[in-house]
């Protein structure tokens, strides 16, 4: 059962629920049906084994005919640059995205087609490998790529640092690659899942965000940080370091970095840490700590001469 007939068919069963408490007692045989009709959708809903993540991508525009068709030459382009744009994010978050060649993990983040949209022309997908579900590994790919095309469409420059913060260059350009293919042939996309739902209002939205994504726009830097560790969340992987000048920067641990629990010893105690900084056009510096605090002697002139920690 698709993701969208699933929630359709748990609008109908609280609907039903519904009419039988209004029921009258003395209507015997409207409330017979009505529980009939329920158990049959209840017994629907327990057959489904919900295994699969499930999404659509839909478009409108010039290479559409309403509900009716699309062009094949741009829906086998727009399908496969959305395919390695998701691989890719994918990639990037696991750590494994190399600058060049195939894209690793690739049967990891396969999807299928199995189906079309109703509505504006498109295609019900669904991950391929059930046992990578539950992890979330497709599904987190695609909310990223929704994210992504969401922030690069606004013009808030902050919006969209956070958003690629973590992100390797490869895997941005194959979401601006996507964005390119939409906006080469006048498309707009949407791409809804169960827990979110991104659509291009306009051709501007589309322009705008190909040229937002372009290498330029988004600087990364590496440097190391000198300061106080003063806290980490290891569910979300954040981390608050305070340098010495009484700043305090907060930002993403990247994955390669391996769990945090070990993290809190270094709590309090002079150190460095190594960063990677993103700033998108005018906006703030995003960090995202691709290093453990590593400590360092007290009293060595990190904060002047005979100096603890800053307060």
């Amino acid at each position: 059962m698709r993701i969208f007939e699933k929630a359709s068919l748990k609008s109908e069963i609280q609907e039903v629920s519904r009419l039988l408490r209004l029921v009258s007692p003395d209507d015997v045989f409207t409330r017979l049906g009505l529980e009939r009709r329920l158990r049959e959708l209840s017994d629907q809903q327990d057959a489904d084994p919900g295994s699969h993540f499930q999404s659509r991508l839909t478009f409108k525009g010039e290479p559409v005919v309403g509900s009716y068709g699309i062009s094949a030459a741009f829906g086998a382009k727009a399908m496969s640059a959305f395919s390695d744009a998701v691989s890719a994010i994918g990639a990037s978050l696991r750590g494994v995205l190399a600058a060049r060649g195939p894209l690793p993990d690739r049967p990891d983040f396969e999807m299928l087609i199995t189906g079309t949209a109703v509505g504006s022309f498109g295609f019900e997908l669904e991950s391929r490998n059930r046992e990578l579900v539950e992890g979330g590994a497709v599904s987190e790919a695609v909310d990223r790529a929704q994210l992504l095309l969401e922030a690069a469409s606004q013009e808030e420059d902050d919006a969209l640092a956070e958003a690629v913060v973590d992100l390797d260059q490869r895997a941005i350009a194959t979401v601006r690659s996507f964005a390119e293919v939409l906006a080469q042939h006048g498309a707009l996309c949407t791409v809804a899942t169960v827990h979110r739902t991104f659509s291009f209002s306009n051709h501007l939205e589309v322009v705008r965000s190909v040229a937002r994504l372009e290498a330029g726009n988004i600087v990364e830097q590496e440097e190391v940080l000198s300061g106080v560790l003063i806290g980490v969340l290891p569910v979300t992987r954040t981390i608050e370091y305070r340098l010495a000048n009484g700043e305090v920067v907060r930002g993403k641990v990247d994955r390669s970095v391996g769990e945090l629990e070990t993290v809190h010893e270094s709590l309090h105690q002079l150190s460095t840490v190594r960063v990677r900084t993103t700033q998108v056009g005018n906006g703030k510096l995003k960090y995202l700590f691709i290093g453990r605090p590593e400590l360092r002697e007290p009293n060595v002139g990190l904060f002047g001469a005979n100096e603890d920690e800053p307060r």
